[in-house]
């Protein structure tokens, strides 16, 4: 099997790609991306955004409360190391270029010594591993303040807990102010520390309608902190602050409010007056989330970009009078742009202050204060080509050490150039930060597994390595299944229902249900897949209503009316009995069809569970009457089970596991008692089938997990995390 593996592997890799948006924009009046509403049911409910301090609350809980699983088996990382992730923060040591420390919107900070060439993991067990901002001291560069909870608006991302501080370079942190007990925002997405009073220091951050936002100020280290009110006392969004690092006690900043507040602010008193910068400036009322860079070597002048309210670039800005006035220099250069609710950066060249660099999807450059722009990378090429870095700009970087060099973070890891922008190449190898929609393993060959990814496509690997993964569907990945008996043939999801399916010989064919444009298809953001393993021709998925093909997705039918009005979420084909199949649903509904998919039952629910999603539905390999389920909310229980094909239904969580969300289910072919539950918090097994838990999570760093498998040849547990990739636990 291994020659056959590798001979089709660049068929494999030869899969469907993102679509490639040309043109302006269409207009857009939500910061939030698509996602987030399918995130918010699964992340977040009953809350407006997902509760760092819960999470951490129940972590503390579980220790205490739940016994740890006998035996002392480790968790093993599995990959991949390859791929990257979303990195929202980055910064470089003022002296060495090399040395770069940069923070994940997942997946915890990370160090490179080498220029991003090789990574190592700082953070593990750490309260969160949400990060949202990094700033380093710039007189003592081995302090390192880190902000957790991300503040790229898109309701689609985690909070943190507060603010973090390393006083040895990243080797030790400690959580120097706890947002339950300052108030500071779980979203930090900004941190400056005054050059010239290092005991001064600024943060910035934003919510989505709980907790605060605006900038605060803390004049003793971080001991204690105060929100600032100069603009307003009510609601704001703080995205950037800056303090000249020539000129005593001033700084600037970059809010967004209601009204005609939003814009550039700036103080010439060290933060105790401000004033609203206006001329040359965009409206207030029309301007967006804003990004600004100081040139470092004329720090009268400076630049700033802004996103207008349809997530398009308003303009970009130049002043050459310490913000005084300003000149829109943007031209029509940056009409295709999007997201810049999202991705918006910019930084200035270390000794030439008209060479700057931009990032929205992609990066932009001026090497003449903004005369003339170029694009100067393409998301949609392959990775290693020369203009390829990827998509979704957070954070970039031109190191003082050696002007030159560009690193970006963005969506997928770290992009690095060493001549000033005109060529690139990726530096994400050793960052293992994949966030994981889903996990699927070949039953036939426990060395082929994956599964997909946010924003970087569906990956497997072939080998089992950890540095070998690649990409077969490009996208948002979704769903993966693969036959149990050939894994070379599968089938991949993306967003908006797309399905493709491999297969010898024709490789790579859409076999998708409804046509691209169609208004079913389009209210689907990512669709669930589920494989007959009895007849691998037989494949489900849904919407508000199950199709089903039985020709290997020649051909596809609606199967069932629509449901209970919402997505369908979990789909789980029986393998002790084909005929069995179950459907779970966002609102919570679970559904049953006893032949296969021809007819289906009503709500089978029943008043124990909370009506709120069903992320997952596993059925026992030797009785497909017995059935487990899942759910993702904060304030109910969310293991549920059935012994009856669904008609009655036991709470087998009990206040006992994690309240946090539950994530995925996994039985043990070898011991069909042993039942294993995923959730924000860990990984957990029962050893009878639901009436008692313990704690397996063990060395598992402090991520979601969001899907399990079980591997019945080689009796081990595949965990996918939502940050820190994919792990591997060996059974008993």
């Amino acid at each position: 099997m291994a020659i056959e593996l590798q001979e089709y592997r660049q068929q494999l890799a030869d899969g469907p790609r993102k679509e490639r948006l040309v043109g302006p924009p269409e207009a857009d009046l939500s910061t939030h991306k698509q996602r987030a509403n399918w995130f918010r049911s699964r992340e977040a409910w009953p809350y407006r955004e997902a509760s760092g301090t819960a999470l951490l609350r129940e972590r503390e809980r579980v220790a205490t409360e739940i016994a740890p699983a006998s035996g002392a088996t480790q968790w093993e990382f599995v990959g991949p190391s390859n791929i990257g992730g979303r990195m929202t923060a980055l910064v470089c040591h003022p002296t060495d270029a090399d040395r770069v420390i940069a923070g994940a919107a997942g997946g915890g900070v990370w160090r490179s010594t080498d220029g991003g060439r090789s990574w190592e993991g700082l953070w593990h067990k750490h309260p969160t591993l949400n990060i949202g901002s990094l700033a380093l001291c710039s007189s003592n560069p081995d302090v390192i303040y880190c902000g957790t909870g991300e503040a790229n608006l898109s309701a689609d991302s985690h909070p943190g807990v507060g603010l973090f501080r390393s006083t040895d370079g990243g080797d030790n942190w400690e959580l120097l102010a706890a947002s339950a007990d300052t108030g500071l925002p779980t979203r930090i997405g900004t941190i400056a520390v005054d050059p010239s009073d290092h005991r001064h220091i600024r943060l910035g951050g934003v919510s989505h309608g709980t907790g605060t936002d605006g900038m605060w100020t803390s004049r003793d280290g971080g001991a204690t902190w105060q929100r600032e009110s100069f603009a307003t006392t009510g609601a704001y969004r703080c995205h950037d602050i800056q303090f000249d690092p020539s000129r005593r006690d001033v700084l600037y900043t970059v809010i967004t409010a209601r009204g005609v507040l939003s814009g550039i602010w700036r103080s010439v008193d060290g933060g105790q007056t401000w004033t609203h910068l206006l001329s040359g400036l965009p409206d207030p009322t029309i301007s967006g989330r804003g990004a600004l860079a100081i040139a470092p070597s004329d720090t009268s002048v400076l630049y700033a970009q802004f996103a207008d309210r349809q997530s398009g670039v308003l303009g970009v800005y130049r002043s050459g009078n310490g913000g005084d006035s300003w000149t829109d220099i943007a031209g029509a250069h940056f009409a295709d742009e999007r997201q810049m609710f999202y991705n918006n950066t910019i930084a200035v060249h270390p000794t030439n202050p008209d060479h700057v660099v931009c990032g929205g999807v992609d990066i932009h450059r001026t090497t003449n204060g903004g005369q003339s722009w170029q694009r100067v990378t393409d998301w949609w090429r392959d990775r290693g080509d020369p203009q390829y870095a990827h998509a979704d700009q957070h954070r970039h970087v031109m190191p003082t050490a050696q002007p030159g060099i560009i690193y970006a973070a963005n969506d997928g890891g770290i992009d690095r150039s060493d001549d000033g922008g005109e060529t690139w190449e990726n530096r994400s190898n050793g960052l293992a930060a994949t966030m994981y929609y889903d996990l699927e393993m070949a039953q036939s060959d426990g060395r082929i597994y994956g599964g997909g990814c946010q924003d970087n496509g569906t990956n497997i690997t072939q080998t089992g390595s950890t540095d070998d993964h690649f990409m077969i569907s490009g996208g948002d990945g979704g769903w993966i299944t693969i036959d149990p008996t050939n894994p070379l043939h599968l089938y991949a999801s993306s967003q908006q229902m797309r399905i493709v399916r491999f297969r010898q010989p024709e490789g790579w064919v859409d076999v998708s249900p409804l046509p691209q444009g169609n208004s079913e298809r389009n209210s689907m953001w990512m669709v669930f897949l589920a494989m007959d393993q009895n007849d691998p021709r037989i494949v489900f998925t849904g919407t508000q209503r199950v199709w089903r093909t039985r020709n290997d997705g020649d051909t596809w039918q609606a199967v069932s009316p629509v449901l209970d009005g919402s997505d369908i979420t979990a789909i789980e084909v029986a393998s002790a009995n084909s005929q069995s199949v179950y459907v779970g649903t966002n609102n919570g509904g679970v559904f049953r069809s006893t032949d296969g998919g021809d007819t289906w039952s009503g709500d089978l629910s029943g008043p124990l569970m909370p009506g709120r999603q069903i992320t997952r539905l596993k059925a026992s390999p030797t009785d497909a009457d017995l059935v487990y389920a899942t759910v993702a909310n904060f304030d109910n229980n969310s293991v549920f089970r059935s012994r009856d094909g669904g008609v009655t239904w036991e709470d087998i969580d009990q206040g006992r596991l994690p309240r946090v969300p539950h994530n995925g289910i996994a039985i043990s072919s070898k011991a069909p008692n042993r039942v294993f539950v995923c959730s924000d918090v860990g990984v957990h097994v029962s050893e009878d089938g639901g009436d008692n838990w313990s704690d397996i999570t063990r060395n598992l760093p402090n991520v979601m997990v969001i899907d399990m498998v079980y591997h019945i040849h080689d009796n081990t547990l595949t965990a996918a995390t939502y940050g820190r990739s994919l792990w591997r636990l060996g059974l008993d």
